[in-house]
């Protein structure tokens, strides 16, 4: 695309949905995809009501969705529902997602279980909801949440890391098959970000020396991923799939 033809508004007229998006990655993710001119569907259990209110700061409305995404029916309805609103959907960022700051042996086969259901088996149904609807358009960025821990050395976050593991392999297995249809996908790996769900699961003490071993010396915060988030959904990265992208502050190398 000829950069005198490029808007300066790269996702003007696309649609994205974001998971989790009440708070934390997710707010941040649907605030700057709006800023750079995307329609976004914000999905989450709880209230969005600030999101909603930083959306609107950047001159866009947030269409807010109160659904349990690991609800197979309701992830059906989800679908039918932005079909009729809107026709398509172009970027789908699969962030929602819960862990388990306890050891192996305190860890119990329901918890497990929850966990793979939000990390993983979640963004599956959602993919596979929204796959036809973004085929049919010959256009999709699916991009993945997926984890710093997976490199960390650290103890703990069994179902955590093992989920976000597969949401990798999920993301290298499905970038072959559907390059053929237009669709990229792509995983952002957060390391050290300033959210609710960080704060309350890792220790000051572990913080501490995971930022000591950075090259930036800093927690990162929401929109460090939310810029990633839109590098990969911009038309521009049409070459870049099955990628895992670390955004860590230089914590850890792959």
């Amino acid at each position: 695309m000829p950069q005198e033809a490029r808007s300066s508004l790269p996702l003007s007229g696309r649609v994205a949905l974001v998971t989790g998006s009440a708070q934390g990655l997710g707010q941040g993710i649907a605030v700057r995809l709006a800023a750079v001119g995307a329609t976004v569907i914000g999905v989450d259990r709880s209230s969005q009501d600030e999101t909603e209110s930083r959306v609107g700061s950047v001159g866009k409305d947030l269409s807010a969705h109160t659904i349990d995404i690991t609800d197979e029916r309701r992830v059906a309805e989800l679908v039918a529902e932005v079909t009729d609103a809107h026709g398509r959907l172009d970027i789908l960022v699969n962030n929602a997602g819960v862990d388990d700051a306890i050891s192996f042996d305190e860890l119990e086969l329901d918890r497990w279980q929850h966990v793979l259901r939000v990390n993983l088996e979640a963004p599956f149904l959602l993919i596979k909801g929204f796959l036809p609807l973004m085929r049919r358009n010959g256009f999709g960025r699916i991009i993945n949440i997926a984890s710093g821990s997976v490199v960390n050395t650290m103890t703990g976050f069994v179902a955590y890391r093992a989920s976000k593991m597969g949401v990798i392999g999920m993301t290298r297995a499905l970038s072959s098959e559907l390059g053929s249809d237009g669709i990229t996908v792509n995983a952002v790996s957060p390391g050290v970000i300033t959210t609710p769900m960080s704060t309350a699961s890792l220790t000051p003490q572990f913080l501490e020396a995971t930022i000591a071993k950075q090259g930036v010396k800093r927690s990162g915060v929401p929109d460090d991923i939310a810029g990633a988030v839109a590098f990969f959904a911009d038309p521009l990265s049409a070459f870049i799939t099955g990628q895992t992208l670390m955004v860590n502050g230089g914590a850890a190398f792959v």
